[in-house]
């Protein structure tokens, strides 16, 4: 191996020297001393050293959105390197984070995703942020897919002109990030240390692919777990891209022997909050998306210190609220994309993630180690559910000759024009957390109400039905994409008001 270099620095809070705090390369950790040093003997394997931001402190940053708590190392070079770190103080009892992910930006003529970002999206964040601001800090994590690996070349705009974009249109706060598999250079040829390659770009953008920060009382970890293969001769091709973009899920062996030591520094009795692009539990049939499925117990063991450990990821592009009864340390929030659906058949009325969620972002507001997430909308401000009158569904499923087309193509889909689901009320409540009650009442009399897996009509209507009417042709991955929150009950006529009540675990009212 390399010979060791040694790394050096002074950590500053206001100024001042700042001690204890954790400082990192990516494999080992110290620790600063009373003048605020830190000396780590390093082999520059990870290609960063930062440090492990301390409660109520924030990092210097250069641009408006990028924290420099980090700082990227000469590689090539075994020579010594010298990395000072700027703080300032706040008071982070109380603070906001808005977690976005999937925003998919490619500058597209065809999708026209900059003008809908800015049009659609941007709003409601600065908007939520400026409301935000009055209880204290706001602060925003993106869990990856800002770029679209597919698109880098053909529409000359990659994972770092993502991020200028970001800077240009004024994005309101500080943006704590980890790679998605679409922030990967997809010209880089496959092969020994391929993740590592196809990284270079997303880390001379962003820094670190892995890290930890302490934001008031909660230890919050960022996990890339996205492992790149690109591999050649299959898959869509595009201007520059010499693989098929396709990729293993999980963590490397040092990612997982970096995140033991750095859960070895905090106080078991902490919130730990972990951000990964992909979701780490899924749905009942496959429990994981991980590709080497043991990992879910690996983590298990190295946070079996922490009583509850939330996991926060995207990928998905649908909101779920997941909890495993064999893992009962963790629950996980899958966050709808930014994007919904990438911005397609996103005109004004309709930004849809597949499981018909409106597309937006969650906002927690943190208050001491307790977390409370909202669901916020781009259009609609705190919109959390969709009701649907199926019998009006019905009507358009039998009329529409997009519809019977689909049908022909795809007799497995949901067919909602069928007798069966005459005077149904389908209520796609994206908002749904465990213990939460969904109640429809008709005039007054309680309905019986199932959670179905069942597709969103009007994601289906705006979304698949005028790809077919540009190529009514079967597209493999158009099988449907059930909703894992809709909730239906029938209703005794067609025709009386239907009330929709939703009250949380303690019977309070909450819709």
């Amino acid at each position: 191996g390399r010979g060791k270099a040694v790394l050096t620095g002074v950590v500053y809070g206001d100024g001042a020297p700042l001690a204890g705090v954790c400082v990192s390369d990516g494999v080992q950790f110290a620790t600063t001393d009373a003048a605020g040093r830190y000396r780590i003997e390093s082999d520059k394997s990870a290609g960063f050293v930062f440090a492990v931001t301390p409660s109520n402190w924030v990092a210097a940053e250069a641009d408006g959105v990028q924290p420099l708590f980090w700082a990227a190392l000469d590689e090539a070079d075994a020579r010594d390197e010298q990395h000072d770190f700027h703080f300032a103080s706040v008071d982070q009892s109380r603070y906001t984070v808005m977690f976005f992910t999937d925003l998919h930006l490619t500058n597209s003529s065809e999708k026209r995703d900059l003008d809908h970002y800015r049009s659609i999206a941007l709003a409601s964040i600065s908007d939520e942020a400026a409301q935000a601001s009055a209880r204290g800090p706001v602060y925003s994590l993106n869990l990856g897919d800002l770029s679209h690996d597919l698109y880098w070349y053909q529409y000359d705009f990659d994972v770092s002109s993502a991020k200028r974009f970001l800077e240009q249109n004024g994005f309101p706060t500080l943006l704590y990030s980890i790679p998605g598999n679409h922030d990967n250079d997809g010209a880089t040829p496959a092969g020994a240390g391929v993740d590592r390659r196809a990284e270079h770009l997303y880390r001379r953008t962003f820094g670190p692919t892995y890290y930890a920060m302490n934001i008031g009382d909660v230890h919050w970890i960022m996990m890339d777990n996205i492992i790149y293969k690109n591999t050649p001769g299959k898959g869509k091709k595009n201007v520059g891209v010499v693989g098929a973009r396709d990729y293993d899920k999980g963590f490397t062996p040092e990612q997982l022997a970096w995140l033991r030591r750095d859960l070895a520094t905090v106080d078991a009795s902490k919130t730990v909050c972990l951000c990964t692009h992909c979701p780490v539990f899924f749905d009942r049939d496959r429990r994981t998306l991980l590709t080497d499925r043991s990992q879910v117990d690996s983590l298990d063991a190295l946070f079996s210190r922490f009583e509850r450990v939330h996991i926060f990821s995207g990928h998905a592009h649908r909101t779920l609220y997941t909890q495993d009864a064999d893992y009962p340390r963790f629950d996980q929030y899958v966050l709808p994309a930014t994007s919904g659906d990438m911005w397609v058949a996103n005109n004004d009325f309709q930004a849809l993630c597949p499981d018909g969620s409106d597309a937006g972002f969650v906002v927690a507001s943190v208050d001491g180690g307790k977390l409370r997430c909202d669901y916020r909308t781009h259009l609609y401000g705190r919109k959390v559910l969709r009701a649907y009158d199926m019998n009006a569904v019905g009507e358009y499923y039998r009329n529409d000759s997009l519809v019977r087309v689909q049908r022909r193509l795809y007799p497995d889909r949901a067919d909602y024009g069928r007798e069966e689901y005459a005077n149904c009320v389908y209520v796609n409540y994206w908002g749904y957390l465990p213990g939460h009650r969904v109640e429809l009442f008709e005039e007054g009399r309680s309905l019986e109400v199932v959670q179905v897996e069942d597709e969103d009509p009007l994601y289906n209507i705006s979304h698949y039905l005028p790809e077919l009417a540009r190529k009514p042709v079967f597209k493999k991955g158009d099988a449907r994409v059930v909703s894992h929150h809709m909730f239906a009950a029938r209703a005794r006529t067609a025709t009386a008001p239907v009330e929709i009540r939703i009250t949380d675990a303690d019977g309070v009212l909450l819709h």
